[in-house]
């Protein structure tokens, strides 16, 4: 078995094959690279970045865009929008690196920009209902491109495979030797430690945690996983979720509303929504629930 590595979408990406020629992985940071000049809000050349400072007119965009975007609507509303994509203006205000809580003042005029109801697509144009609207896809990019990621390689002839963008895994096919690729249910209080084994062919797992980047205050446990009813840290049982699906897409689609609806009402949206095979919590005690 052969691994590649590269440093992309602000996080460490491996790839393992039994071969990776030059040009397949050349063909796969070029895509991952377009990748990001599509979805980042930061890159001033990207086009989400001309959308969310365009002052709510109408951008023309790719249509590849445009449709991931439609996409993205759909699992928010699926989520009855505890998953929302314009929750830019709100996680802007917070920094999980350094520690900044912002002011409640300024998370409640931020909450009046987020409504994903209020993001119009067309097959080649997005406009905001809102000019102070700001959309955020890093919450499901990555699940749409390691799927794109293994359609390269099999494009250039690659069986098997196993993808890793920073702990979004999906496998492509099994191993050579016929058995499926393990991948460890990881836990969330350590970045090293694994509480369990899934087995996975052809399939996608994402986990989601309020441990990933998180910092304590005063007793307080700030995570990243923000309620779009209180731009503040949700309130859950779980600390986290590893969901597996067929597609990565859905996976990691799905994660962040899993762990944002607790483990029971988490348990019941697992069993309502065919697409994912199954779901492992893990509560603040390290226990893990399978559903189902």
């Amino acid at each position: 078995m052969q691994t590649e590595e590269f440093f992309l979408f602000d996080t460490v990406n491996t790839i393992t094959a039994p071969a990776l020629d030059p040009d397949t992985m050349a063909a796969v940071k070029n895509a991952c690279l377009r990748y990001e000049k599509l979805f980042s809000r930061f890159d001033e050349q990207s086009q989400l970045f001309r959308i969310n400072n365009a002052h709510g007119a109408p951008v023309d965009v790719d249509s590849e865009l445009a449709q991931f975007i439609k996409t993205s609507l759909a699992y928010c509303e699926a989520s009855n929008g505890l998953f929302d994509i314009t929750m830019g203006s709100v996680t802007r205000l917070w920094n999980f690196k350094n520690g900044t809580i912002p002011a409640k003042s300024d998370v409640h005029s931020a909450l009046e920009h987020v409504n994903w109801r209020g993001v119009h697509v067309t097959d080649s144009t997005v406009q905001l209902a809102d000019p102070d609207a700001c959309l955020e896809l890093g919450g499901i990019a990555k699940g749409y491109i390691a799927d794109g990621v293994l359609d390269v390689l099999a494009h250039h002839g690659v069986e098997h495979a196993i993808v890793n963008l920073g702990g979004n895994v999906v496998t492509h096919g099994v191993k050579p030797n016929g058995a499926k690729w393990k991948i460890g249910v990881q836990d969330p209080k350590r970045k090293d430690g694994i509480l369990g084994a899934i087995q996975l062919g052809n399939a996608s797992a994402v986990t989601s945690g309020v441990y990933e980047r998180c910092f304590e205050r005063d007793g307080t446990l700030y995570h990243h996983i923000l309620d779009p009813r209180t731009g503040m840290p949700v309130e859950t049982d779980a600390a986290g979720v590893t969901v597996v699906a067929d597609a990565s897409l859905d996976a990691e689609g799905f994660s962040t509303t899993l762990v944002a609806l607790g483990i029971k009402e988490g348990a019941a949206f697992v069993d309502a929504h065919p697409q994912i095979r199954s779901a492992y919590f893990v509560d603040h005690h390290d226990r893990v629930i399978q559903v189902p």
